[in-house]
């Protein structure tokens, strides 16, 4: 069985949410879509993002394939009178086969896997100026912090003049007790990585955790939108697609992006959206 929660919140200066997310139990997927540039209609491209790709999977197509389709989508979306040339968005996706899981992202936001045998571990890498800045070694971490480049994303769905997107993918075994964590960069910017660790450890609630991980985002003044997607392994079964549901959507009022009602055990749906700006 696939326990999930997930919640989003405005942040502390913000003065609205462009993050959006996906909970989509019935195809095993998860879309954490995190919106860029908040004059250009992020909030637009992200809930294009996380829809679209919900669309694609549901009519058969690979992960990657729906990705690429919401980059179209993203493109085309202002001359169809949607949105704004120049909108774009970030997006992380899990996709759970049966053992084992797949996780596709473009752009910034993060995929990390915790267990309390081996602890949290960072799977995905950013497409980022600074994380390129720290691979070819002309910054360190200390400096990467304060960078001004430090919200530039090399990748996202919707960027114009962008002569191929690049979408990587890592696949992996899903282990019993397993949690899977999506986050926009509300939460990787301003919570120290063995804080999120401590935080998923103390409590085998979603809820509680999701909860904990928004709260000390707030507490550590984040300016940015924060979006937080907890996915768990309990009690492998073959054919098993339900869930148990906790989702939290933004005191913003934003709207819920691609999510469905479905089947839920031992559970009470309360709703699913939203989410995040980079500047």
């Amino acid at each position: 069985m696939l326990s999930y929660a997930a919640k989003s919140d405005i942040g502390c200066h913000r003065s609205n949410n462009e993050d959006n997310f996906a909970a989509c139990p019935e195809l095993n997927l998860w879309v954490l879509a995190d919106g860029v540039g908040g004059q250009d209609a992020g909030e637009v491209a992200s809930e294009i993002t996380c829809r679209v790709i919900q669309r694609e999977l549901q009519a058969g197509a690979s992960l990657e394939d729906a990705i690429h389709i919401a980059h179209d989508a993203v493109l085309e979306a202002p001359a169809e009178g949607v949105g704004r040339p120049g909108m774009a968005s970030t997006v992380v996706a899990l996709l759970v086969h049966g053992n084992s899981y797949q996780v596709s992202w473009v752009g910034d936001s993060r995929c990390y896997v915790w267990s309390r045998e081996q602890g949290l571990d960072q799977v995905s890498r950013d497409h980022s100026l600074i994380q390129q800045l720290l691979e070819e070694q002309h910054i360190n971490e200390e400096e990467a912090a304060t960078h001004p480049g430090r919200n530039i994303v090399l990748q996202a769905i919707g960027q114009e003049k962008l002569q191929y997107l690049h979408v990587d993918s890592i696949t992996d075994g899903f282990e019993d007790g397993q949690i899977i964590l999506l986050c926009s960069d509300g939460l990787s910017d301003y919570v120290k990585h063995e804080d999120i660790a401590a935080i998923l450890e103390s409590s085998d609630d979603l809820s509680a955790v999701s909860d904990q991980l928004i709260a000390k985002t707030l507490a550590n003044d984040g300016a940015d939108n924060v979006t937080v997607v907890l996915v768990r392994l309990e009690h492998r079964s073959v054919n098993d697609t339900q869930a148990r549901v906790s989702t939290q959507a933004s005191s913003s009022g934003a709207v819920l992006a691609g999510w469905r009602p479905v089947a839920v055990v031992a559970a009470v749906v309360a709703l699913a959206a939203l989410f995040y700006c980079l500047v």
